[in-house]
């Protein structure tokens, strides 16, 4: 009589206390069969056991002993962008692989080292842009793919979070942290074309500049060019209006789309294309999906199987790229 075999559980360490890090892979993990969050590492290890305790998970301390924890597969990266490539680094030296939270790094160059950090290591490396494992992502990229428009004519993002978010204090507004509203969403709105579409080229950028820090943007209109010279165009903003805004709208020699809550689509995500008067395509984000459970799925299985993923840190280094470009074509340095 042979025992069943049964896969063998992936063991996850968080380093960093950050808020994101109970939304995007404590929670998800607790649903998930054959997958624990085995320790929380922060500076200060107190405050790494305060949030274990209240979160119920067993091991707490400092970012080093978690690289080192034997019972950890897969190290997750809520860091500001300006260190987590060094963190990444030690983390796939020590055998670990990777998930940085998006963007990548601060910038293509460190993002660079990391992906050649995972080859030299043998291991792993991912770039956490959730929303494409969600199904209404992978039915928007069917739907733009599908012919359905006609010729692309023009593309149009504007991902701006409300006013009354980003306030002082806030990471986000931290030069020194990698802070400003391209780098925040903006980069959701590259990672997506370049999925639809292939590699854009920057044309112009304009920025606004937080007065207590010039080095971050409060909001970014970029103009890019798809291939086929179709113009993009890109609003990242951390001075939304009050309901802000996650749409995308597609004008095509057929049809048009629009599509809304594009980078959390769990927050009612709605997709309708339309021909005029006509009505072609309406649907929404089926009820309970939840991008992050999608993601941590989705890692699980090509970490045990070795299947490609649109996560992969060596795609999301191009992404980074874009980043960068826009942010210089705005008169700003590349963090």
């Amino acid at each position: 009589m042979t025992t069943p075999t049964t896969e063998p559980r992936l063991g996850i360490g968080i380093l960093g206390a950050a808020g994101i890090a109970e939304r995007a892979m404590i929670e998800p993990a607790r649903e998930l069969e054959g997958v624990r969050v085995v320790a929380i590492g922060a500076r200060d290890p107190e405050r790494a056991r305060s949030l274990g305790d209240r979160l119920g998970v067993p091991e707490a301390g400092d970012y080093e002993s978690v690289l080192h924890d034997p019972d950890i597969d897969l190290v997750y990266l809520p860091l500001p962008s300006t260190v987590q490539a060094e963190w990444a680094l030690r983390a796939l030296r020590a055998g670990k692989h990777v998930l940085c939270e998006k963007p990548l790094s601060a910038n293509a160059s460190t993002a660079e080292q990391i992906v050649h950090a995972a080859d030299a290591a043998g291991r792993r490396a991912f770039v956490g842009f959730h929303y494409r494992l969600h199904g209404f992502t992978r039915r928007l990229l069917e739907v733009l793919d599908s012919g359905v428009l006609g010729q692309i004519q023009r593309v149009e993002f504007d991902f701006s979070i409300p006013h009354f978010v980003a306030k002082p204090g806030n990471i986000r507004l931290d030069g020194d942290l990698g802070g400003g509203s391209f780098m925040d969403v903006g980069c959701y709105a590259v990672d997506l074309m370049r999925a639809a579409w292939g590699e854009p080229s920057v044309i112009s950028a304009e920025a606004v500049r937080y007065d207590a820090d010039p080095r971050v943007d409060m909001q970014t209109d970029a103009v890019l060019e798809l291939p086929g010279g179709i113009p993009a165009l890109v609003r990242s903003s951390f001075i939304g209006d009050d309901q802000g805004s996650m749409s995308l709208r597609v004008t095509g020699s057929a049809a048009d789309l629009a599509a809304t809550s594009v980078i959390v689509p769990q927050w009612g995500a709605v997709l309708r294309v339309s021909a005029g008067e006509e009505l072609l395509v309406e649907e929404k984000a089926a009820e309970g999906e939840n991008s992050y459970s999608r993601q941590l799925e989705h890692l699980v299985a090509v970490l045990r199987d070795g299947s490609p993923s649109p996560l992969e840190a060596s795609l999301g280094v191009g992404t980074m790229r874009v980043v960068d470009e826009v942010y210089r074509a705005a008169g700003l340095q590349p963090h």
